[in-house]
């Protein structure tokens, strides 16, 4: 009797803890599919620790993981599952994107045609390939697998947003803005812009055209600027604005630079500048780091050196944008310095120092028009305020 007993309490206890190990994976899953990763990491966490070599609880924590930023405890995860299961797809496609991030492209390749015998019609397959080439600038070859990714899941969400994401083989981009800024003292200046742009998969070639109106004096400058991909990680960059002189038109603008790609998202720049006016001449060395997160969010940083008449001076200048909904982009960034990173004035270059807030706004009316908006207030260091607003509306053809 006392043996039947201690079997059916053995029995109703393992049944509870069933119980509770059901409940806590359930609560585990809703909190991904709200997106509480954080929450969900424990969870996992402890199922695993009641099954060690639970496949599926291993790789679950690799994925959150890496959603949470922790790459290489990712990797970590992702190789534990791959040595107790050798032919887990799920684990391949995880590790082989952790170790994209990584820019490991030799040792990802590998992972990913592995995968892709195991499973040739998984979509989930296509579309690593397609991160693979995309990561690396080849949008050719990414776009073939995403094809085949969407053809095989037309739904899969990751697919359509890497699909925005791809540069198309040819486009045209149209751009017209306005620019007013307001000095005390000044009459009010202007700034009429109109440009196009022609952008392929390797980069892209256009002209800009400017009029000016400030201090009682107009002038136009006009000229061509290029970029182009070199390979998967580096890309060069120049261009070159010719006006008429004058005061405030200078004759020459040219600059030339060249960024590097180091690890996923981070992005290395150097450029140097001659600015020739009528009586003055600008030399400058900037230095850009850059930083996109896996969300619509990234980091723009220039700190420069700017030779004016005999004397160095240097400027700094930060911008943080954020893509708080699809059609919807903001910008705050602050600057201090002399002025050399956009459109330069002799009123811009000198003794003076001034502290620039900026804020931004960037609209999309639909998937080929947007309009760009951005406010200035500057503030110099001999007291006076300006202000500068800048309208732009850009056109894909």
């Amino acid at each position: 009797m006392m043996h039947r007993l201690l079997i059916m309490l053995f029995w109703v206890a393992g049944l509870c803890l069933a119980q509770d190990a059901q409940d806590l994976e359930s609560r585990a899953r809703t909190a991904v599919s709200e997106k509480r990763f954080s929450d969900a990491l424990p969870l996992y966490r402890t199922l695993l620790a009641d099954r060690p070599a639970d496949v599926d609880f291993i790789v679950w924590i690799a994925k959150l993981s890496a959603w949470t930023g922790n790459y290489t405890g990712a990797g970590d995860f992702y190789s534990k599952a791959l040595a107790l299961d050798p032919k887990n797809v799920d684990a391949m496609l995880g590790k082989a994107n952790v170790i994209m991030w990584q820019r490991s492209y030799r040792d990802a390749f590998a992972l990913l045609t592995e995968a892709s015998e195991l499973a040739p019609s998984n979509p989930d397959v296509e579309l690593a390939w397609s991160r693979y080439y995309h990561w690396q600038g080849d949008d050719t070859e990414a776009q073939l697998h995403l094809a085949k990714c969407l053809a095989f899941d037309g739904q899969n969400q990751e697919a359509l947003q890497l699909k925005e994401s791809l540069v198309p083989d040819h486009t045209i981009e149209l751009r017209i803005s306005y620019e007013a800024d307001t000095l005390p003292g000044t009459t009010p200046g202007a700034i009429e812009e109109f440009g196009a742009t022609y952008f392929n998969r390797k980069g892209n070639i256009g002209f800009d055209f400017f009029h000016l109106n400030r201090f009682g004096q107009a002038g136009s400058r006009g000229g061509l600027h290029f970029s182009r991909k070199l390979g998967g990680a580096f890309s060069m960059r120049a261009a070159a604005l010719f006006g008429g002189g004058g005061d405030i038109i200078p004759r020459q603008d040219l600059s030339l630079g060249m960024s590097r790609t180091l690890v996923h998202g981070l992005v290395l720049g150097v450029d140097c500048r001659h600015i020739a006016f009528e009586t003055l001449k600008v030399d400058a060395a900037i230095g850009d780091v850059d930083y996109y997160f896996e969300k619509p969010m990234w980091i723009l940083a220039s700190v420069a050196a700017n030779r004016v008449e005999g004397a160095t001076t240097p400027a700094f200048l930060l911008r943080f944008n954020s893509r708080v909904r699809e059609n919807l982009t903001l910008q705050v960034g602050y600057g201090h310095g002399t002025e050399i990173f956009q459109l330069s004035l002799p009123t811009d270059l000198g003794a003076f120092r001034r502290d620039s807030y900026i804020g931004g706004v960037t609209l999309a009316f639909t998937k080929k028009t947007r309009a760009e908006t951005t406010y200035t207030l500057a503030r110099r260091s001999t007291g006076t305020l300006e202000n500068m607003f800048l309208l732009a509306l850009v056109h894909t053809l």
